[in-house]
Formats: C-alpha cells, structure tokens, sequence
C-alpha cells in the first residue's frame, strides 16, 4: 500500500448476533489529517477501531489499511496499560520489539537511542526512568502516545484516549497532542465523546450514532479554542449538516432566533437544536443534554423583582450542566432573583460535561457554576486550582438504577455499572454500597461473578439509560433526572436512593473562582444571596420549578421526569421495594438547603481516600480532612443569606452543626 493513499472503508458492516453496529460505512483517512468521531455508548465507534486496527474483520466490504503494504499502525486507549515491571524507556520500547502489523523486527537505529530521541522530542525525557507506579495519570498517557508513535505508524488510532483525565490534564493533554501531530503528522482518528474535544483538534468532525446508515463527515471550521466556550462552534458546525440530517428534538428552539420567528442556521434556513452528522446512522446523539456545551437559545432577560441598585463590574455568567442539580442556578435567573439582587445575569450557558464546566470557570469564561463537591476538592488541592465553595446546591438528587431483574446490590457480582464521573459522591456512595455487600469495584479488566467483582466505567449520564435498555450495563449510579427517566421510560428501576444511604449527603456545590471573591466580592454575595432565595423557593414549589425549567428550555428532559423529581412527595413503593430503607429520614427525592456542613466536608474526603478512581491520587494521600472545609468553603456570604431568608428553620435545618450519618 502507497503510504500516501488513503486509508479506506468501503461497504463495511459489523454485526453482533442480530444487532447491527455498522451499517454500509465508506470512510476514507487521508495522510496527515486527524479525523474525529464523536458518538453514544453502543454506537460502533470502538467497533470501527478494532476494523481499522485489524483486530475485527468486518461482515461485510472491504478495508485498505497500512498493513496491506507492510506499513504500520498504533493504538491507544483510554487506560495506558504500562507494564508495571517496565520503565517508561522499557514501555516505549516495547513498540519496537516487534510491529503489530507484519511482525517484522527493527534493524535500526537501536532501541535505546530511538526511544530516547523520541522521548525527548515529546518533553517526557525526565521520566524516562520512572516506572509505572511513579507517574500521574497524564504522564502514564503520554508514554502510552509515546509507545504508539515511536513505530512511526502510518495510521494512529485513539480511543477516548482523555477521557480517565482531570479537566485540567486533559486539556494540556490536547495542545500536546495537537503539537505531536504537527511534527509527526500519521493519519489519526481520535475517537471522543466530547464534542469539543472533536472540534478543538479533529481536521474533520463525525458523529457516530446507534441508527444504522451511511456515513458523513464534514470539515472542522474550528482552530484552536475559539468559540467552544459560547457554543458558536458548535452552530458553525451543525449548520454546515444536510437538513435530512435532523434527528428527533426533545428540546426545541435553540440556535439563533429571528424575531417571533423559528430558529435560524447561519445560513439562513430552519435548524433543529440537535441537528446532527450521521456516521453508522446516529440515534439522537445530540437528544443527550451531556453532549453539546452552551446549546440554549440567546441570552434572554429573566424578569425583574423589586429591581436593587445595580452591581458594578459588568455581568455574571452562569454556566451548568442539565441536570436538576442546577435547579437553583436556573431558577434564580428565571424567576428573576438574579436581577432583584442588582445582578447582570445573562441566560445561563449550558456545557456538556464536568471537565469542560471546569475549564470554563478556571479560563473566566463563566463567573459561578454548580460542581461535584469531590471534583471541587480535586481542583482546589489536587490540581491547584483556586475554586471556591460558596454553598451547598441542593441535598441528595442521585440514586442507583438497575435493571427491573435486579432486587439487591448483591445481585451486581460479575456486572457493570455507569459512573458519570470517578470525583463524584456517585462513586463514592456506589463504593460503599457495593462493600457493603461484600463485593468489590474494579476498574479495569472484567467483572467476575464468582470473584464477587463489579466492572465501574466512565458513562455520560444521557448515555446511561440507552445502554441500560441496550444491556450495555446493569445499572448506574447518577443525579436526577435521568433516574426519573428511566423509571418514565420503563428501562430499569430505582434499587437505592443515595440520600437513603449517606443521610442529606451533599452532590452539586456552588463555585467559583478566587478572583470573584478578590474582584467582585458585591457580587458574589448577591449571586449567594438569590440562589439561597430559589433554593427556598424550591422547597415548596418544586412542581411549579420542573414546569418553568422545562418551558423555559432550562433543561431538556421529560417534563414527566422532572415533576417526579422535583416533587414533594416520594412513592410509598420505594419503601416496599427496599429503595428507601431508612423512611425514618423523611427525606425528598431531592432537597434543598444552601449550608456547607463543615462535618460532610470531613467526612467526604475521608471517603475519597477509600474510594477507587482511574488518574492521579497522591494528592489526597496527605490531605487533612479537617482542615480542607477551611481552605476550599468560603462560607461567611451564605450565612448572611441565611439569616435574610429565614434562618435555619426556613430550610428544615437546627443550626450550623451536624452529625454524618453514613448507613449503607
């Protein structure tokens, strides 16, 4: 094969049993370019790796791949799988042994001198002696790059090759990639779920989807960062699909809107909020509210109540993921408490994921956002990033999901179960089930029943009730609504309700960056002061908030499933069925209380110290739980509005002090 021709797929198709995964795909790579494929959970993209790395042979159709010419090709995935009993120069010389595609052995230069001018060429020449155990979790990735590029492929594979990283990491992990593939320039394909990860560094751009049909992929109008921030990147991009591209909107009226007139693409013509590119057919991949970032309508002005003197400094951007843990940010600026405060707040801008949500607080591109409280103590003191907790977002809102043939957490030996997120009290609670039971969570390798094991892997929260009712997992753990959902849907049940097993255990916090306390501490106070008076609101009104947030297009979801979340009241049945255990507790599904319990704080990174995740973790080897609350809460705004709001009581709270109950 002419190591200038394109790598090709024509007429390709896979099935497994009775499913097809791909369907008539005709794709070409070409020499020097990275093509990126963005896709669901069960929609081939592994699949169509595993054909263009040769470990598959298709149904049907043919492929034209490195190896047809004795050239090569490299692979990487998510996890590195270093050798541990290697040094990293041993690690990367282990591509040279011998070449996955021909078998034939290296004549020239020696290993030792290749690898070492490779290493050095990457920037990791300093850790050429380190084994394994010794590296953070980006550093494992690039020796992992490393080893893939030292064989010089013709043809680079990446298979969700961040997606195990923190925010940070992975975006350093990005501009190195980016840089590599200048100097070195294989033909790529990067498979990812993050949308803006497939604009920031693919030439060209496809979506993958679970809908069998043909492929097409459209050139990336996006260099470097510009753009993803404000979701103009992603409009630039969806614009440019054929109309017979639109799939199915759960959530309508995004894109920009003429005046009483239905949205508009940059060209002119009527575009759908989740127009998609089809590669292997695409089943709404862009339906998932996890997918694309800042995908709402235009700004709009929430409506004024008794308007306060304005807050200088200009306006506060709100950023959130779609989930009801964001209710008090939404409410706030829809029922106009924002702006009673004297607060500019634009429309909150939607992201499409935890990591992409931090790095738009931490580059300023938002002001306050909500944030896993563990992925909050991960930035502060693992990576160093100057977050601040001002409140609690709400209480409880997450529950563990399984099949409707599941009746015990027992019964998940030898499974797999979703986790939205390894810094998360999902993790955390699904862990301390999972003990509990005598079972024990790996994260990497498979399940097995007899060994009493349970497989935990990384799942968008809109990816999981799709791959629950496709049998891709058992069950996961995640915050509401998409519980609700499921139960809506009729794809599985509620087996827990983490509120039933860590008692008013905090999920999502409200944050924000040092320098809003240090710029514009006005402010922040305000921005405390309305978000504690939705979270009052809340409390009683919570069916009148699922219908604001799902008519003012807030969140995407059912509005079935946000009423059963938002409700009041919880069904008797969970008691019966063994959801809730401890009825005692008196608690909603979700609730909502705005005070930073020093005592959960404590004890919530005492739990990350037990808890099993993928990535760096030293940095919580010698963190003291007492102290963090002091270093990471800034707690002095919400108490004021606390006392503006009513006071403890107001909130069903005795005081500022508290006992954690933990009762697995």
């Amino acid at each position: 094969m002419d190591q200038r021709a394109p790598i090709t797929l024509a007429g390709v198709g896979v099935r497994f049993g009775e499913r097809q995964v791909l369907h008539h795909v005709d794709l070409e790579v070409h020499p020097g370019e990275l093509l990126a494929l963005v896709g669901p959970s069960g929609a081939g993209k592994s699949t169509l790796l595993q054909v263009l790395a040769g470990l598959r042979r298709p149904d049907a159709g043919t492929v034209r791949r490195p190896a047809d010419g004795r050239g090569t090709t490299g692979l990487v995935s998510q996890h590195p799988h270093l050798l541990p009993w290697r040094t990293v120069a041993g690690n990367v010389a282990l591509g040279l042994a011998y070449r996955r595609n021909g078998g034939r052995w290296p004549r020239r230069p020696p290993h030792g001198e290749r690898v070492a001018r490779l290493l050095d060429e990457l920037g990791i020449a300093d850790l050429a002696g380190r084994f394994p155990s010794q590296l953070s979790g980006g550093q494992a990735q690039r020796v992992a790059l490393a080893r893939a590029i030292v064989i010089e492929p013709q043809l680079l594979l990446l298979d969700e090759p961040f997606g195990a990283l923190d925010p940070v990491t992975r975006r350093d992990l990005q501009d190195w990639l980016l840089a590599l593939h200048r100097r070195r320039g294989p033909a790529t394909v990067l498979v990812t779920h993050d949308l803006d990860e497939a604009l920031l560094l693919g030439d060209r751009v496809g979506l993958l989807s679970t809908r069998p049909g043909p492929i097409d992929v459209v050139p990336s109008s996006v260099s470097a960062r510009a753009g993803l921030a404000d979701g103009s990147a992603h409009r630039a991009l969806l614009a440019r699909f054929p109309a017979d591209r639109d799939v199915r909107d759960l959530a309508a009226d995004d894109g920009e809107r003429a005046p009483d007139g239905p949205p508009r693409a940059a060209g002119g013509g009527p575009v759908g909020r989740r127009r998609v590119l089809r590669v292997a057919g695409s089943a709404a991949l862009l339906t998932a509210p996890f997918v694309a970032a800042a995908v709402t309508g235009p700004p709009a002005a929430a409506p004024a109540r008794g308007q306060q003197p304005a807050v200088g400094g200009g306006p506060v951007r709100v950023g959130y993921l779609p989930i009801t843990d964001a209710a008090p940010l939404l409410l706030a600026h829809a029922d106009g408490d924002f702006s009673a405060t004297g607060l500019d707040v634009p429309r909150p801008v939607l992201f499409r994921s935890w990591p992409d949500l931090a790095e738009a607080l931490q580059s300023g591109t938002v002001d306050v956002v909500h944030m896993l409280m563990p992925l909050a103590v991960q930035l502060h003191h693992g990576a160093g990033v100057p977050v601040r907790l001002l409140l609690w977002n709400h209480v409880n809102g997450s529950a563990l999901t399984v099949r409707s043939d599941i009746d015990s957490v027992a019964q998940l030996a030898g499974a797999t179960v979703a986790v939205p997120f390894w810094h998360s009290i999902h993790n955390i609670v699904l862990q301390q089930l999972l003990r509990a039971s005598g079972l024990t969570p790996v994260l990497q390798g498979e399940a097995s029943a007899g060994a009493g094991t349970v497989k935990l892997v990384l799942m968008a929260p809109s990816d999981m009730p799709p791959a629950l009712a496709a049998g891709q997992v058992a069950g996961f753990i995640v915050a509401e609504p998409f519980n609700a959902a499921a139960e809506v849907q009729g794809i599985g049940k509620v087996l827990r309700f983490t509120g039933d097993v860590w008692k008013d255990h905090a999920c999502c916090v409200t944050v924000v960056h040092q320098r809003l306390l240090d710029e514009r501490p006005a402010a922040a106070a305000a921005a405390v002061q309305a978000l504690v008076a939705a979270q009052r609101r809340l409390r009683d009104q919570g069916l009148r908030a699922a219908q604001t947030l799902s008519s003012g297009g807030y969140l995407p979801q059912p509005l079935p499933a946000l009423q059963r979340t938002l409700s009041t009241d919880q069904d008797a049945a969970y008691v019966r069925d063994g959801a809730i255990q401890h009825p005692q507790w008196r608690q909603r599904r979700i609730g909502f209380q705005p005070y930073p319990y020093p005592s959960y704080t404590a004890q919530l990174v005492r739990a990350m110290k037990e808890t099993a995740v993928v990535g760096e973790t030293s940095w919580l080897d010698d963190l003291d739980p007492d102290g963090v609350h002091g270093q990471l809460v800034h707690d002095d705004l919400v108490l004021d509005a606390i006392r503006s709001n009513g006071g403890f009581d107001a909130f069903g709270l005795s005081g500022p002090e508290r006992t954690e109950v933990v009762l697995p």
